[in-house]
């Protein structure tokens, strides 16, 4: 079972790759040339354009840089670029810069120890463990701040999410978050156990969530 779970997510974050390559490649550069014509026109002295028209061009220009800027997002989300060219500490510290940026939470990221030679694997599926975690206190903890720790040991690595948000209960048995609805904090106990790891959570209320990964080296 633990091996076709493992072939699903290798065959998923393939599939990641290549839309996010695609909409990177193909479909951003569309929009970035509707952008560049917008402003010809708007610019051109050789047209006398009524006033109506400018602000219609003006909001359509607008809007255009607003989907751009959600693809590049949602892009980005799908397979960071960062990851693959500097690694799992350059796209921790990446996700913590965008909390701050979207949400104001002030996200530190702290790093102890020296960086070893990581596989791909074990580098993505951290990231995501991270990814999904970051995303539940965007959307659900209400927190101020949030904290990042990425601990290289001799026989361990120790990745730890932390926020001081509202909290939630945790159910008595990890097993159960499926079944109540915590579908995000189930897939990241999935992939930690993808690379022989293991997930704790520590949750209280109006103290904030912990989550910590270990794997062995």
């Amino acid at each position: 079972m633990h091996f076709y779970v493992q072939l699903i997510t290798r065959a998923q974050e393939e599939e990641r790759r290549r839309i996010s390559r695609e909409l990177h490649d193909d479909v951003s550069p569309f929009l970035l040339l509707l952008i560049q014509r917008l402003d010809t026109i708007t610019s051109s002295t050789q047209l006398k354009q009524p006033q109506e028209l400018k602000e219609k061009l003006e909001i359509l220009r607008s809007q255009a840089v607003e989907a751009l800027e959600q693809l590049r997002r949602c892009a980005q989300d799908l397979r960071p670029r960062i990851l693959d060219d500097l690694g799992l500490v350059a796209a921790l510290e990446w996700m913590a810069e965008n909390l701050t940026k979207d949400c104001g939470v002030d996200a530190q990221v702290k790093v102890v120890g020296a960086e070893p030679s990581l596989t791909d694997e074990v580098q993505l599926l951290l990231f995501r463990i991270a990814q999904e975690a970051l995303t539940n206190i965007r959307r659900h903890a209400e927190a101020s701040r949030a904290w990042i720790t990425m601990g290289f040991g001799d026989d361990r690595i120790v990745l730890t999410v932390k926020d001081n948000g509202k909290g939630f209960e945790i159910p008595q048995r990890m097993g159960d978050l499926a079944s109540i609805g915590k579908l995000g904090l189930a897939g990241m106990q999935e992939r930690a156990q993808l690379i022989q790891g293991s997930l704790t959570l520590k949750s209280e209320l109006r103290k904030g969530t912990t989550v910590t990964v270990e794997i062995p080296t």
